[in-house]
This record gives C-alpha cells, structure tokens and sequence, in this order.
C-alpha cells in the first residue's frame, strides 16, 4: 500500500496575489466613491445653473411687467390731464409711486419660487441677510435723521417703508434661495473707494501689479499706514422712489408730458395697449410728475465692441436692444458634501456659487428703442439671460455675505483703528497689503516691466490678466 504525497505548502506567490486583490479593491473602493463624489458635484452644480438662470429671468420678466404698467400709467395720467379728472390723477399717481417699490419686490418672490421648482434650497445665511435687512428697514429707514432735521430715507409714499419690510420679512420666512446680487441698499456707501473696490483685493492676492498700474497709480509707492486712506462716502440723501432689490433705475420729473415725448409717440403707445387717443392740447401741455428713464438708462457700454476692452460678442448690438438700466442679477449657492472623507477622516463640502443675470428687453413701434423718449411708455415684450459681466452686479457681487461682512463690519474697524480681527478672504489681503514688502515688490517689478502693462489686463510676476469676459 503506498503512502500518499503530502499536500504542497502554499507559496509565496499565492500570498502575494491575496494582497495584490485586496490593494486592487481598495483602489477600486476609493475610485467608486470618488466617481458619486464628481457626479454629485456635477449635479448640484447643474440644478444651480438651472435654478439662477430660472430665477434671473423670472426676476427680469417682473422688471419688464412694471416697467409697462408704469408706462400704461403714465398714458393714462395723461388721458386724466385731458379730462380733467383730479381723482383718477391722484389714483394714478399713488398706484404708480407703489409699483415702483412693489414691482420688482414682487419679481424678488417670484425668483425664489423659480429657484425651488428647479430643485434649489434656501440658504440660511441668504435668509438670515434678508431678515437682518428687514429690521433695518423697519427701525433705522424710518427714524434716521440727516444733519440738517430732515428725513434721511424720506418714504415715496405714506407708510412705504413699513409695507417694505413686512414683503422682505415674507421672503425671509419662505427662505431665500437666489440672492439679489445686484442689490443697492439705501444704507450703502454711494462713490468711489478703493477700499470698496473687490477688484483692489484680487489684484493683491493674484500680485496683478499691473491693476494698481492702470487703476491707482502712485498707490504702491506712497501708501504709508491705514491712516492713509480717506473716509469711506457719505450715505447720500436722495429720491427713494425705487426698490433697493432689482429696483427700475428711474426718476420722477414735474413737467409738461408734451416736454419728454411728442404727441404721436404717445398716441401710438396708448393705441397700442387699447388706452384710447383721448389726448387734449391742455392734458399735454399741464405739468405733472412723470416717471421717466433715471441714471443708469444708458448706452449699454459693457457690451460696446469698441474701445480697449471690446466685449467679445459675435455681432454688434441691435440699436434697440442698446441700452443699460435695469436687470436682475441672482447668486446661488449649494453645498456638496463628499463621501470620500478629507484629511483626518474629517467630512468634506464643497460650496457650489452660480451666479446668473437677465433683462427686460423691448422696442417702440419702428424698433426703436424704449429710451427713445425720457417718458416710460410700455415697450417691454421679452426677457432674456445676459453675461453676467454685463450687468449692474458689481464685481463681487451685492450679496456676497463674506463681502457684505466685510464692508458692514470689519472695513470700518480697520479704517478707525487699524486692526484686522477677522478673517475673510478680503481681511486676509489687506493684512498682506500693510506688509511693506509686499509693496516693495510691486514698486520693482513695475520699474521693469510696466511696458507690460497693456490696455485691459497684464499681470505681475509674469502672469496676464484683466477682468473676465462673457459670462
């Protein structure tokens, strides 16, 4: 009978593929969870874009709604004139000094209900401002006093500002998803400051030497501490006859309609919306208040192909489509968290901001332009999205709550007293502006290279830059 062979031992090589599996599904482990991390970026990232653009144009549509009942208003004021009907003249006046404020409030609301039905949540921080916003509104608008006794915030109509902060309060309660982002409050700084300038701080973080080149020249060289600095601005006392929150961007004017547009542009605007054609000599000719196209109705020099820094469009811009005024920027932001965890085992969100901004778009009979007459007559028919560089949104944003932070809170601090106790990003670079090094730096650098320094960007440190285009 024969002994049977012992079995083999196991090898080496047996052992080491064991290893060589597990290595293998560990890697693969880490690929799966980094793969839902990226698809889940890339979706929220998708239902951000979705939501403020939805909400930008839901914005820009109301803009467009109000500017056209002022427009119907302002016919029928005149029709009033000729009629001599002092209650509905009176009537009119009122309904058209609440859409003003009212309007584009109502286009605030409806933009947060744009955002939610494309799957964007409210922000905390967003709702938080807002409400914030409300109790000033509420408290300091409707006591605060200028240095001469009057009014500082004097209200378009009795009791606005109250109504005003009860519509913010609503929006706050229902939660703010898409933030005004070209919000401007009453209370802001009004004027030039370099301090008020985001791109001031993005020139110091990126070493762009030559933006101090072009914009504030001399500043490298004869800055000395933050007693250097002038006054932020004085809050000017103004006419508060529009909505601080994508607000129309227009005046009131006492004259005769017949002053600000002819006869047969009013009359083909109040056929045109079935209004009649009731016009007298005496109803034309009466003086009154007309809600007209303000300040910022210009040429719409953002999107101007000429000049050092052309907009980089396809086409020039049709002539009745060429002007600035109001439009509706929004900001979005959303959190992903990761499932793969950080450092330390520690979880990791990342922090998702889209920000979008549309406008009212129209024409008068012929393709002209709305701005044709200074009179607001109802020619708004579309609105559609517009780079975002082209709006009124500044640089940073008006409601970036780290900027917000920073120019409310900490900005007057270090003007007084020169302390930085905080940490923002906006902090962090003027701390490294009070470094004379860093100052020294720029003062070489340009001694050589200032021949770089180009129309509509250039860089230190070799680098190209300029402001962003297109979106």
């Amino acid at each position: 009978m024969q002994t049977p062979l012992p079995s083999p031992a196991p090898t080496r090589t047996a052992g080491q593929a064991i290893i060589f599996i597990i290595f293998a599904l560990f890697i693969l482990f880490f690929v799966v969870l980094w793969n839902f991390d990226l698809h889940k970026t890339l979706r929220v990232k998708m239902v951000s874009q979705n939501g403020g653009d939805a909400a930008a144009i839901m914005a820009a549509r109301w803009q467009g709604i109000s500017l056209n009942l002022l427009g119907d208003l302002n016919i029928v004021k005149a029709l009033a004139l000729s009629a001599n009907d002092s209650a509905t003249l009176a009537s009119v006046s009122n309904l058209q000094a609440r859409l003003a404020l009212v309007g584009p409030m109502i286009g605030f609301m409806a933009a947060q209900q744009a955002a939610k039905n494309n799957g964007v949540h409210q922000n905390d921080d967003f709702s938080r401002m807002i409400r914030e916003h409300a109790h000033v509104v509420r408290v300091e608008y409707t006591n605060a006093v200028g240095p001469n006794g009057e009014m500082m915030f004097p209200e378009p109509y009795p009791g606005a500002w109250g109504e005003y902060a009860d519509m913010l309060d609503l929006v706050a309660q229902d939660g703010v998803a898409a933030a005004p982002d070209n919000a401007r409050y009453f209370s802001d700084y009004v004027g030039d400051h370099i301090l008020l300038d985001p791109a001031f701080y993005d020139a110091v973080a990126g070493r762009n030497w030559c933006w101090f080149y072009h914009e504030a020249p001399g500043l490298l060289q004869n800055y000395t501490d933050y007693t250097w600095w002038p006054d932020l601005p004085d809050i000017i006392i103004g006419e508060y006859i529009n909505s601080e929150i994508f607000g129309l961007g227009l005046c009131r004017r006492l004259t005769a309609v017949s002053d600000l547009a002819d006869t047969n542009q009013i009359t083909t605007a109040s056929n045109s919306r079935g209004l009649g054609n009731a016009f007298s000599n005496a109803g034309l000719n009466t003086n009154a208040t007309w809600y007209c196209y303000g300040e910022p109705w210009t040429a719409w020099l953002a999107m101007s192909q000429d000049g050092d820094d052309p907009f980089p469009s396809t086409g020039p811009l049709r002539p009745q489509y060429d002007y600035a005024g109001a439009d509706a920027a929004v900001r979005v932001m959303a959190h992903a968290t990761r499932v793969t965890p950080g450092s330390g085992g520690l979880a990791v969100s990342n922090t998702i901001t889209w920000t979008a901004a549309a406008k009212p778009f129209g024409y008068l009979p012929g393709d002209e332009p709305p701005t044709l007459t200074p009179l607001v007559l109802p020619a708004y028919h579309d609105a559609r999205l517009i780079p975002m560089d082209a709006s009124s949104a500044a640089g940073t944003g008006g409601f970036d709550p780290e900027w917000r932070r920073f120019i409310e809170q900490d900005l007057p601090v270090y003007l007084a007293t020169g302390q930085l106790n905080c940490s923002s990003y906006y902090c962090n670079q003027l701390r490294t502006w009070e470094d004379p090094v860093f100052r020294q730096d720029g003062v070489d650098w340009l001694a050589k290279n200032s021949s770089q320094c180009t129309a509509g960007g250039g860089g230190g440190g070799g680098h190209r830059g300029g402001r962003r285009k297109g979106h």
